[in-house]
């Protein structure tokens, strides 16, 4: 099968061919989604600045900071916006010839003797293909393209437009990596963004990453999603100092390195791109080494914070080193982030909340024996009220749930209070507050439990609430999880209220 190896060694474009050692060759990725979109855009005519500016903000954040990096693709005028020799070059270059492509996937199987290949994310068998089959799947995409559409068919099945690059599944890698974790894992990563961090830009997986951050964090990452990871700007990760954070930074264009010294290698004075990982930080803006752990099972590594001078065999992404011919300047995670296209953000202290399971039944039972120790109702509106003040000191603002809560602590200790009056006793020699709507005895125990159910509930609301707020206020944004969390909570907290009245909690 051809690998994705070769297929990534041709996705560089030649701006300009190397003729001296002094004179390497200039080239720039073919895979750069914003630059391919801007470059299409421009090659009927002149766009206006507005026009030009209007349609680069859709796609990007920092449009400013963007041009600034591609300014070698645009001629800027008074007039309008057209592209350079270097733009027309690229844009050539990026145009897809479908036929061709089709057919000389065939022909290199043929030529490497395999007997299947890759095309568009499927794998076809070189046997049941010709360059005429090539160029009929072609003429089915181009006309697809032509007239707009998303998607083609061809022999009764239908294909993207657009050629998307197949992703390679890690089960395997994930069952046979790691030995104590790996045996509860039966699937595959549930987050492509999490899973395409440790895919290096060869396209194989970088086992030993993999490794050290899951040594690091002990985190499910079978179990991980796309919604509890955060994708930001470079800056605003720098900017958001602190916090129990693992954050990855990503180049996805190439470009030229501004801070590599002036007598370094020429390989040090661009920054690749493509998904190409620069560097991996703390919350406090510290470069992480993936180092061997000693004394530990064989193979095992995990991440470490950089002592002293960054650089060396065990730094993550690209080298460190501020002077030398090796060096590219990029000495310190301020740098990083300038020359970053994109920032991952692994909240930790997020996803070990939500995938790690150990004593949560233990902890349940003891709260559950310990819910009854209530011996009249003045004790138990005591109790409650005073750990709902306690959850809402968590958060220095009025919860829209605070009444409902409020009134459900008064509403329990009333129905404390009656039942005591009454003296009414069960079956079983327990006072009871009353005959639930399914016709079952209500005891005191059963209010005293539903009532730290519904704080339980609460609490997470209103940590939740906090927690995305945080993330707002440091990034802009926070993980989508929060919200439907908040949302989901938040219902659970009022349907238990809802049950008080009809006493339907009881057990």
């Amino acid at each position: 099968m051809i690998s994705f190896d070769n297929f990534l060694n041709e996705k560089k474009i030649t701006l300009k061919r190397q003729y001296t050692e002094n004179h390497p060759a200039v080239t720039v990725s073919k895979n750069a989604a914003v630059r391919n979109k801007m470059l299409e855009a421009v090659k009927d005519g002149k766009l206006t600045k507005e026009e030009f500016k209007g349609l680069l903000k859709e796609m990007t954040k920092d449009s400013s900071r963007w041009m600034k990096r591609n300014t070698r693709f645009f001629n800027v005028s008074e007039d309008g916006i057209t592209l350079t020799a270097a733009g027309n070059k690229t844009l050539a270059a990026i145009t897809v010839n479908e036929g061709n492509a089709f057919g000389d996937a065939v022909r290199k199987a043929k030529e490497a003797g395999e007997k299947e290949f890759d095309f568009e994310g499927k794998t076809y068998k070189v046997e049941e293909q010709t360059i005429q089959e090539g160029r009929a799947f072609v003429a089915a995409a181009k006309k697809a393209k032509d007239a707009g559409d998303t998607e083609f068919e061809y022999k009764g099945k239908k294909f993207p437009v657009t050629i998307k690059e197949k992703k390679e599944t890690v089960t395997e890698w994930l069952h046979t990596s790691f030995s104590g974790f790996t045996s509860t894992i039966n699937e595959a990563f549930g987050s492509q963004v999490l899973a395409s961090l440790f895919i290096k830009t060869n396209g194989k997986l970088d086992n030993d990453l993999a490794k050290g951050f899951y040594t690091k964090t002990k985190i499910a990452m079978d179990k991980v999603q796309d919604e509890d990871i955060l994708v930001v700007d470079p800056s605003s990760a720098y900017k958001a100092k602190g916090g129990n954070t693992i954050t990855f930074y990503i180049s996805d264009n190439e470009k030229e390195n501004p801070y590599a010294p002036a007598d370094s290698y020429s390989s040090a004075k661009r920054i690749p791109g493509g998904g190409y990982l620069l560097a991996v930080a703390n919350g406090d803006n510290k470069f992480y080494d993936n180092v061997w752990v000693r004394g530990a099972a064989k193979n095992t590594r995990s991440f470490k914070v950089l002592d002293g001078k960054p650089g060396g065999g065990d730094t993550i992404g690209i080298e460190k080193r501020y002077r030398g011919w090796d060096a590219t300047g990029l000495n310190n995670v301020k740098r990083i982030s300038e020359v970053a296209d994109r920032a991952v953000i692994i909240n930790v202290d997020l996803l070990q909340q939500k995938y790690s399971t150990d004593n949560k039944r233990a902890e349940r039972l003891a709260a559950k024996s310990g819910a009854t120790a209530f011996k009249s109702d003045k004790d138990f509106k005591t109790e409650n009220t005073n750990r709902y003040h306690a959850i809402l000191a968590q958060k220095a603002a009025s919860m829209p749930l605070d009444s409902v809560v409020a009134d459900a602590i008064d509403t329990l200790s009333n129905q404390i209070k009656d039942a005591l009056i009454k003296g009414e006793k069960g079956q079983y020699g327990d006072i009871i507050i009353g005959i639930s709507s399914k016709g079952r005895e209500c005891k005191m125990s059963d209010a005293a439990y539903h009532m730290k159910n519904i704080l339980d509930e609460y609490q997470r609301y209103v940590g939740y609430v906090k927690q995305q707020e945080d993330s707002i206020a440091r990034y802009g944004e926070s993980e989508s999880w929060y919200k439907r969390e908040i949302q989901n909570y938040a219902k659970s907290v009022k349907d238990k209220v809802d049950q008080i009245g009809s006493m339907s909690y009881a057990w």
